[in-house]
């Protein structure tokens, strides 16, 4: 991995993001500065690399409810939704496992954002904000994709 990636990943990800996005007029300054470092560290690194660091950030650190949602708000908010990453159904899965297949249920609808942005991204799903059909997790190959998580996770006990 890279240190100075990942230094940057700490920075960008360890504050609660519905804290500093709600946090108004105090906070204000606080988002530009980690909004632009977001920005600058993918034009320096490339977006592969950042994602890497991004994603085992988020298989280390995000194990509660709270923690997924600040996370996937960062995500969001850094613009990593509209950038193509390999298996997008595998990163999604670690978030809806901890939503338990049911992000509305914790108020985490930003989840419909990352997903939809990254499925399309990937080429997988078009025009998803527009089909009312369409739900994230209740996608077979999202559940599978939990399951595959989940089964892991218990053969580790």
């Amino acid at each position: 991995m890279n240190e100075q990636i990942d230094a940057v990943t700490l920075e960008l990800f360890s504050r609660n993001a519905i804290e500093v996005l709600d946090g108004g007029v105090d906070t204000d300054e606080l988002y530009d500065y980690l909004l632009e470092k977001a920005h600058d560290v993918i034009k320096e690194y490339g977006w592969e690399s950042v994602f890497d660091s991004w994603k085992n950030y988020m298989i280390k650190n995000c194990h509660t409810v709270e923690d997924a949602l600040s996370f996937a708000t960062w995500f969001y908010t850094y613009d990593g939704h509209k950038h193509r990453i390999e298996n997008p159904y595998q990163f999604l899965a670690y978030l809806y496992n901890i939503f338990d297949l049911n992000p509305v249920k914790y108020d985490a609808q930003i989840m419909d954002d990352v997903s939809y942005g990254l499925l399309e991204a990937a080429g997988i799903k078009t025009d998803l904000w527009s089909d009312d059909s369409y739900t994230t997790e209740t996608d077979p190959e999202l559940i599978k994709a939990v399951e595959q998580i989940r089964t892991r996770n218990r053969n580790k006990q």
